[in-house]
């Protein structure tokens, strides 16, 4: 497959991602007898935000976190092709530069 052509499937993929969320999900406990919660932990703007989800909320937001996770590698693959294709174009031009000489009639300048 071409990269241009992978470019543009990745391009649908990330299209395709409808729900996102940053974070980790972490499973916890107020001792015995009480019932488990979750806790959703993130990085925003320099600290670190905590937000408590209900059970009945874990799963749509575990989708949401493998939406993120996945527009994530998508994102690194499309500029790993993006910079390849990049790099590959600049070296061509550079292969195909020709330095000018200069003229061998060329009168020199006055001083």
């Amino acid at each position: 497959m071409k990269p241009e052509q992978r470019r543009q499937e990745i391009l649908q993929e990330i299209n395709a991602i409808t729900r996102m969320e940053r974070g980790k999900l972490c499973p916890q406990s107020r001792g015995p007898g009480h019932p488990p919660f979750h806790k959703l932990q993130c990085w925003h703007q320099g600290r670190n935000q905590t937000r408590y989800v209900p059970a009945e909320e874990v799963a749509s937001v575990r989708e949401a976190l493998a939406g993120h996770e996945r527009f994530q590698q998508l994102a690194r693959e499309f500029v790993d092709l993006t910079v390849a294709q990049t790099r590959a174009s600049d070296a061509e031009r550079k292969k195909n530069f020709k330095k000018s000489k200069p003229s061998v009639t060329r009168k020199p300048k006055p001083s």
